[in-house]
């Protein structure tokens, strides 16, 4: 069986955030970008970023919804 290990991270200054992600262990396979995260009630957020990928070399809007807990 394969096995795929993503890491995601966040850094966040008053709301807004700065995020970068890797697919799998590869430093050349980089997304990175900014964003905002808007809380709705108990804990429903949307969080609007736009995302540079380097494998691709595309710049990209993304839209995140989640909870908080």
């Amino acid at each position: 069986a394969d096995m795929d290990v993503d890491f995601h991270a966040r850094y966040y200054v008053r709301g807004y955030f700065v995020y970068v992600a890797s697919s799998g262990l590869n430093t050349e396979n980089l997304s990175y970008g900014v964003g905002k995260m808007f809380t709705f009630h108990k804990g429903v957020y949307v969080d609007p970023k736009v995302v540079y990928d380097a494998t691709t070399k595309t710049t990209n809007m993304m839209l995140g919804v989640g909870l908080k807990f």
